[in-house]
């Protein structure tokens, strides 16, 4: 403990003045077998499903959400109101239902894994597509993350529980979830978001592995065949009349305000907002946990990197639900501080998200501590988190 101990004393005085700043089918033709080009592709997506694009374009009103190119969104965007509320129970009573929030977290998220495993092998099996085993997790889902973090945690840690496609699937649903939830969808609405996140990308079975987890950028025939994935999605999904908003959420979730997504390259106007919503939690799953050749980035990082490189290619609304869902670092995630020293998040600094309260649990030298130490880290500038660890 002696490096943390260390600059506390030297950073007293500066701690002192500075604590003031406080401050997203109806024709089943068979037209979509056997194309061989993308113009193809888009041609029989018009003829077929031109009629049900945008169907679900706002759940939450009917107002067409306009999307504005030139707007730029920056960390002051963030949200105002506190990720984390003060509870009136005693500390002793809130630990004890966080530890079993956590447990029930745990299971729900090891239960849905493994029933989605079953649905796609069912799908590598030829079998049809039947959504209903799925049903149930959604809302037990909700109940689970309306009460806390501990599910989202799971889904934007680096390590992978599952297979790739069914734990990205998994995860990406939860990410949904959370930003249907800020845009102030009611729960049939959020329903259908959820059973449409976790069936988004069951076209990717029947893209090989050798190109899924390849080392290094895709070649140009490679990422065709990525490319035509939402079209074997629809394939699997055509026949589920009764779920339109599946059908909607395969095909368009890879499509970009801009213009400049696949398979169709459809305008933001064109595009259904579960399709938006559930591409941008792709998009932002992707940057957390990595891919073959890359780490992945802190949460934080990802959202930056948003803003930043690809804020044209998504409806700013909807990138503020994410910000707004997503804490830079959930409560009851562990961190690896500037000090070397492993602590957990307490609770989370809506003004400085980068700068949670924290408690330390393993010191400078790899000791436990008996009685783990809570510091502020906004009080404290020059301690900060070097990067987040996979397990909670």
């Amino acid at each position: 403990m002696a490096g943390m101990q260390d600059i506390l004393k030297n950073s007293q005085e500066s701690n002192n003045q500075n604590n003031s700043q406080k401050g997203k089918n109806e024709k089943n033709d068979n037209n979509f077998v056997g194309l061989s080009d993308m113009e193809a592709v888009k041609k029989a997506i018009t003829e077929n499903l031109g009629s049900t694009t945008n169907t679900f374009n706002s759940a939450a009103d009917s107002t067409p959400v306009d999307f504005e190119p030139d707007l730029v969104i920056t960390p002051a965007d963030f949200p105002k109101n506190g990720f984390f509320k003060d509870s009136h129970l005693d500390e002793k009573k809130l630990k004890e239902i966080q530890c079993q929030d956590e447990i029930t977290a745990n299971q729900l998220y090891l239960d849905l894994l493994h029933e989605l495993g079953n649905v796609f092998q069912s799908l590598k099996d030829n079998k049809p597509l039947d959504p209903q085993p799925l049903e149930k997790f959604i809302d037990l889902m909700h109940n689970s993350i309306t009460s806390g973090d501990f599910l989202l945690l799971k889904a934007i840690q680096h390590k992978r529980y599952a297979a790739w496609l069914i734990s990205h699937s998994a995860n990406v649903t939860i990410l949904a979830y959370k930003i249907g939830l800020d845009l102030k969808y009611d729960r049939p609405t959020l329903h259908k978001l959820g059973i449409s996140a976790l069936l988004h990308d069951i076209g990717m079975l029947k893209v090989p592995n050798n190109i899924i987890f390849k080392h290094g950028q895709l070649t140009a025939d490679e990422f065709e065949i990525i490319k035509k994935h939402p079209l074997d999605g629809f394939e699997m999904a055509k026949h589920l009349e009764q779920y339109p908003h599946i059908i909607e959420v395969i095909l368009q979730e890879h499509e970009r305000e801009d213009g400049s997504g696949y398979p169709q390259g459809l305008p933001g106007d064109e595009i259904a907002e579960f399709a938006k919503i559930v591409g941008l939690a792709d998009v932002f799953e992707a940057m957390v946990h990595g891919r073959a050749y890359r780490e992945g980035f802190i949460t934080y990082t990802a959202i930056q990197k948003i803003i930043e490189k690809r804020s044209k290619q998504f409806n700013p609304r909807i990138i503020r639900a994410l910000i707004n869902s997503v804490p830079m670092f959930p409560v009851g995630s562990l961190v690896k501080l500037s000090t070397n020293e492993i602590a957990r998040v307490l609770s989370v600094n809506s003004l400085r998200p980068v700068r949670p309260v924290v408690e330390i649990l393993i010191d400078s030298d790899g000791n436990r501590l008996k009685n783990p130490i809570r510091l502020d880290l906004e009080a404290e500038p020059l301690i900060y988190i070097a990067k987040p660890l996979a397990e909670s």
